[in-house]
């Protein structure tokens, strides 16, 4: 089982290099950890990117959050994607447990459709 975290990023400051430490500690399973980079230019991309399991895929400019998640989880073919905020702070075992969680109940709780289907053609 492959797992990728996605965040986004624009300019996150210290707050990235805290959710990548806190990160390293939440889980004991190898990440994909993918960057989609709004156009960050504080540096804090590219110091995070020296990092062996994080990819940066830049977005082409501040392209807005939903999009630049979609971006960022296409970069990736993991079998299980997290996404989260540049911000949180993970709990040492937290994505463990989340993870464990997804696996007692692997149905996952999301909604898609087709482009130009009906909001009525949803399936859940």
């Amino acid at each position: 089982m492959s797992i990728a975290v996605v965040t986004v990023t624009y300019s996150p400051g210290e707050a990235l290099t805290t959710f990548l430490d806190s990160l390293d500690k939440a889980t004991v399973e190898p990440l994909d950890i993918v960057l989609a980079d709004n156009g960050s230019d504080d540096g804090s991309v590219e110091l995070a990117a020296q990092r062996a399991n994080v990819r940066v895929v830049p977005t082409g400019g501040n392209i807005g959050y939903g999009r630049a998640v979609n971006v960022g989880v296409s970069a990736t073919h993991a079998d299980i994607v997290v996404i989260a905020n540049p911000d949180v702070i993970w709990q040492p075992g937290s994505l463990d447990e989340l993870l464990a969680a997804a696996g007692r109940w692997p149905r996952p709780a999301r909604c898609a459709h087709s482009a130009g289907s009906s909001a009525r053609s949803r399936r859940c």
